[in-house]
Order: C-alpha cells, then sequence, then structure tokens
C-alpha cells in the first residue's frame, strides 16, 4: 500500500453531530401501514435465569450463524439479557482483548435479542442498527482474549418501529471492556421483505450441518465456514495526504453470511470494521510506524443505508483532529453517490 497518485479524495460533508433525519433506506412512511394496534409485551420476569435457545431467538430476530455467534443467552430481566460472547478475529492493531468493531457485531445482536423480548409485536422482526455510540472502558492495552467474554444488554421500545439497546462486554472477571449504545429500526417480517424485495437471492445452496452444543468461537468453525472470523478484504488504497481511501467489492454474498437469509446485505458491523482498520491503517502512516499499536477510545456511528451483494463500496478515512496521542478520524462508506453509513472515530496512540 503506498501513497497516492494525484488523484484528489473526495471527502463527504460531515453530518451534524445531533441530526435525527430519517435514513431513508431503513425507514419510510409506508410502514405505518404495516402495524396494527400494540399487543401487551410478554413479561419475562418470571423467566429469571432461564436460557433462551437458538430456536427460540430465530423466532424473533432475522439474523442467523455464523454471523450470529451467541452461546448462553439468558433472561435477566424484563429486555434484559446475558450471553457469552466469542472472540472471532485477531485484534490486529488494536490493543485489546477484542478489536471494537467485533464488540458492535455481537452486541449489536444481543441488544437485539433483548429489544425482542419487549417488542409490543408478536413474530419474528428486522433489526436494523441505524445508529450506535461506542466507549472503551479498560484503561490501557490488554491482550487478546483468549476465553469468552460476557456480554449484558437492556433494551427498551420508545416508539412503535424503534427501539434502543444499553450493551455493555466485560471479560470472564467482570472488568469492563466496552459500552455501546444502539438504536434500531425495527421492521416486521413483512415490511422487510416489501421494501428490500429487489435484494432477494437464495444464499442456501447446501443444507447446513447438524451442530451439537458449542463452547468456544472454534467449535463452529469446523462446521461452517464462517466469513467473519477475517476483517473485509479491502482492495485499491489510496493515500491523499491526511486521507485514505480503499474499495471492498463487489460484495459477495458469502460475505453476507446470516443477514439475512434471503436478502444478502453487508452487515453494520463489517462496513465499521472496513472503516475502524482503514482509520487505523492511515494512524499507522501518519506517525510513520507500520506497527504502530492503538486503542479505540470511542466512536459514533451513523447508518444511512444497506450495501447489497453485488455492489462495490468504497470507504474512506480523513484525519479530524490530534489531541496528545488521541487521533480523531472521520470515515465513511459509500455505494457510487449512496452514502451507506459514517463513523466518527477516535484512536489512542500507543507508540
Amino acid at each position: 500500500m503506498g501513497n497516492a497518485q494525484q488523484s484528489s479524495v473526495a471527502i463527504p460533508p460531515r453530518p451534524a453531530r445531533a441530526s435525527t433525519s430519517a435514513i431513508a433506506a431503513l425507514a419510510t412512511p409506508a410502514l405505518t401501514t404495516l402495524w396494527g394496534d400494540r399487543e401487551a409485551p410478554v413479561p419475562e420476569e418470571q423467566r429469571l435465569g432461564e436460557e433462551l435457545s437458538r430456536q427460540e431467538l430465530f423466532a424473533r430476530i432475522c439474523v442467523r450463524d455464523p454471523y450470529y455467534a451467541l452461546s448462553e443467552v439468558r433472561v435477566a430481566g424484563e429486555g434484559k439479557l446475558t450471553a457469552r460472547v466469542p472472540v472471532e478475529q485477531e485484534t490486529g492493531g488494536e490493543a485489546s482483548p477484542i478489536n471494537a468493531a467485533e464488540v458492535g457485531r455481537h452486541l449489536a445482536i444481543l441488544g437485539s435479542c433483548a429489544a425482542s423480548l419487549v417488542n409490543p409485536k408478536e413474530g419474528q422482526h428486522y433489526y436494523l442498527a441505524r445508529r450506535a455510540r461506542l466507549e472503551r472502558l479498560h484503561a490501557g492495552p490488554l491482550p487478546r482474549a483468549s476465553e469468552l467474554l460476557l456480554g449484558t444488554a437492556r433494551a427498551e421500545f420508545r416508539e412503535k418501529r424503534t427501539a434502543t439497546a444499553h450493551t455493555r462486554l466485560t471479560d470472564a472477571r467482570g472488568q469492563g471492556l466496552f459500552s455501546l449504545e444502539v438504536d434500531y429500526n425495527v421492521l416486521s417480517a413483512a415490511a422487510f421483505l416489501r421494501l428490500f424485495q429487489g435484494a432477494r437471492l437464495d444464499m442456501r445452496r447446501e443444507p447446513r450441518a447438524e451442530r451439537g452444543p458449542r463452547n468456544t468461537s472454534g467449535d463452529f468453525a469446523a462446521l461452517r465456514q464462517n466469513p467473519h472470523r477475517q476483517p473485509p478484504p479491502l482492495h485499491g488504497y489510496v493515500r491523499d495526504g491526511e486521507c485514505l481511501k480503499a474499495t471492498l467489492g463487489p460484495v459477495s454474498a458469502e460475505l453476507c453470511k446470516g443477514h439475512f437469509a434471503l436478502h444478502p446485505v453487508l452487515p453494520v458491523a463489517v462496513v465499521m470494521s472496513g472503516l475502524s482498520g482503514l482509520a487505523g491503517t492511515l494512524l499507522r502512516q501518519l506517525v510513520g510506524n507500520p506497527s504502530a499499536r492503538y486503542l479505540v477510545t470511542r466512536g459514533e456511528v451513523r447508518a444511512d443505508s444497506l450495501a447489497y451483494a453485488g455492489e462495490s463500496v468504497t470507504f474512506g478515512s480523513h484525519l479530524h483532529g490530534v489531541e496528545g496521542r488521541d487521533y480523531r478520524f472521520y470515515c465513511w462508506a459509500s455505494v457510487g453517490e449512496r452514502l451507506v453509513g459514517v463513523m466518527e472515530l477516535t484512536l489512542t496512540c500507543l507508540e
């Protein structure tokens, strides 16, 4: 990866921090006709401590394995869950037990499971993350985790079609690692199929192998290939001053496994993995140390639309400011002129 030729790297306008504009591809007034009267949420207090099976959860949410990788999901109260969280990816330049993008993947899924417990409508729903706020909780560098972590989530519905989850990740000894707050647009299965019928593609070419109980993330890898164990394969890096761009794609249906079964779209967590990795690469170039280690201190994410299988996604990261060892980046992903998502990211350089 070298410096760019003289071509300019265009930077999309930086959105206002407090912007609450609707996400065109994820929310539409047409959805109001697809919801009926509210139903009383199912009380969960009597199920305190009960482990929820995959079958029960998959009847509520619309992600599947291998994107879904939680285990021992247990009820901890109304709209509250705990779960064991695997570490599937290498942490790369991040000096943390788990990289921040993988934190976003697992905790956003756990948050959607918690939201499904208090959804006023029964049945299967799609929980589309539209905003997320990540904070690092551990003070300094830590080695990659060698055991399952613990995730907790508490969710609530504020309106008919929006939910918020407050989640936290700790190690096996209870040390806080990250917190993540996620806002979702919630679509019934019928609404999703109606809105995203153009993305329909049968991904089930072969039957899945039978699987038994799983205690570690490695057990499942032997049963089915898991593209989410690796960061997205970006290519075509172009550097222009304090800006770095790269491309993903065309996006394969394989890269979307588990998200969603018949409508493969690139998960928001995969988009953010590409952006955070790109920012880390740019940080290393800026400090002139290709092996520099860093911490993801905080990140704010906004998803504007979805990238479908078959599309190519442009990723960009621009240095926005430096304060001591903290480097702030403005990152974005787009398909042509369509913005997929943006992220404001703070990396703390340890070198």
